[in-house]
């Protein structure tokens, strides 16, 4: 099995006293995509903005090919910069409105000393690549589509060749046939220039199609971690299990009724006592509501944090 490229130890990252991210242990290998799961406040956005560097852990430690985020030097802080690069979720939103395409793609170029000329005609490779032409480099952000904005912003990414990319919600907001093709490009570029990614998303139905493995986020906690398939196949949390039941399939085979996720998620300022889902949870009892579980390995490998797994 090859190292992790990029890896968590015990990694927690506090805004004003509240645990975004709590405790958190990951290791992403060379090739690989993990799909990120979860709603709007369990943690997912700062764990992605931890792994890119966006953010320092509060405690724990964030390793890059087997060194130390915080004991880096300049020289390794700068490869980092170009090694980890990262897809944001309005991509209009992190463009700066002052810049032509063609300046934002060469902006990267410029921050790193590349030289621009020498470098150009692999950017127009690229931008042809990801299904743009070279009309587009005239224009501002606001001037083309959202598929082509989500296009531009991963030819931004991929200007400096980078190793990992993290992917926040690369299909939000896009129609369904266009987060087909944008899949479809992600899937294409990880194949040709050896990407591994990060895709952090709600929409399951993305997950499933890129993921070889899913880690399931909770208040800053993962409750569900393993093979793709065999989660969607056989979820193990009931949160897991209601995520995915809220997907829209067609499911002949499907032997429950479908979960339902009843209420929102808690403020993490605010934690409930014992297990973090049992305000949600169906099948909780006096033991969940003042028990926190704790991680448990199951029999098929995957990590569960949940006293009644479903498997």
């Amino acid at each position: 099995m090859q190292p992790a490229l990029i890896a968590l130890e015990d990694a927690t990252v506090t805004y004003g006293g509240i645990r975004a991210v709590d405790g958190i242990s990951l290791e992403i290998r060379p090739g690989e995509t993990l799909g990120l799961i979860g709603e709007s406040g369990s943690g997912k956005s700062s764990l992605a903005r931890l792994l890119v560097g966006l953010v320092r852990p509060s405690a724990g430690r964030v390793l890059f090919d087997g060194g130390d985020l915080a004991r880096q030097d300049r020289a390794q802080r700068q490869r980092f910069r170009r090694d980890v690069q990262m897809i944001f979720q309005d991509p209009v939103a992190s463009l700066s409105p002052r810049l032509t395409i063609r300046r934002l793609l060469a902006e990267p170029l410029a921050i790193h000393g590349i030289d621009e000329a020498k470098a150009w005609p692999g950017v127009l490779d690229l931008l042809r690549r990801v299904g743009l032409n070279e009309t587009l480099l005239g224009k501002y952000p606001h001037q083309v589509s959202g598929g082509q904005a989500r296009r531009v912003g991963i030819a931004r990414a991929l200007i400096l060749r980078p190793r990992l990319v993290v992917a926040d919600e690369p299909t939000a907001g896009l129609d369904v046939s266009v987060q087909g093709e944008l899949v479809n490009l992600m899937s294409e570029l990880q194949r040709d220039y050896g990407l591994t990614y990060l895709l952090v998303s709600h929409n399951l139905k993305v997950v499933r199609v890129m993921a070889d493995r899913f880690a399931v986020m909770y208040l800053g906690q993962f409750v569900e971690t393993g093979p793709a398939a065999e989660i969607f196949r056989r979820p193990a949390h009931p949160y897991t299990r209601a995520l995915i039941d809220a997907t829209p399939r067609l499911d002949p085979d499907r032997t429950h009724p479908p979960a339902v996720l009843y209420g929102e998620i808690p403020s993490p300022s605010h934690l409930p006592p014992g297990c973090r889902f049992q305000g949600r949870c169906p099948h909780a009892d006096d033991h969940c509501r003042t028990v926190e579980p704790p991680p448990t390995t199951l029999a098929d490998g995957r990590m569960v944090r949940c006293h009644k797994p479903l498997i």
